[in-house]
């Protein structure tokens, strides 16, 4: 697979699900056919299943119950960084996922 035409198609269907546009009024702006996107979506979908996930343990040299700051991001890119938290609100800030 060239990584870089999924590349352009992956940004491509971000751009669609961004926009709220239906797919077939999408494709005709974009010219390009509606089977060609279903493709990649499906494509996207299984590559975003396959993209390994998951939390990663780390030691704090801090007190345990607390974190000067934390930054979690979110599989969709989204960051949150915030300071003076406790680990129960980290821990549901993590499932809010």
């Amino acid at each position: 697979m060239n990584s870089e035409k999924a590349q352009r198609m992956f940004a491509l269907i971000d751009q669609w699900r961004a926009s709220g546009q239906r797919r077939d009024e999408f494709c005709r702006q974009h010219q390009i056919k509606v089977s060609t996107l279903s493709y990649w979506v499906t494509r996207k979908n299984r590559a975003d299943k396959e993209r390994p996930g998951g939390f990663v343990r780390i030691e704090s040299a801090g007190s345990p119950s607390s974190a000067d700051h934390v930054e979690i991001i979110y599989p969709n890119g989204v960051r949150l960084r915030i300071g003076g938290v406790n680990r129960s609100v980290i821990s549901s800030l993590i499932r809010a996922w």
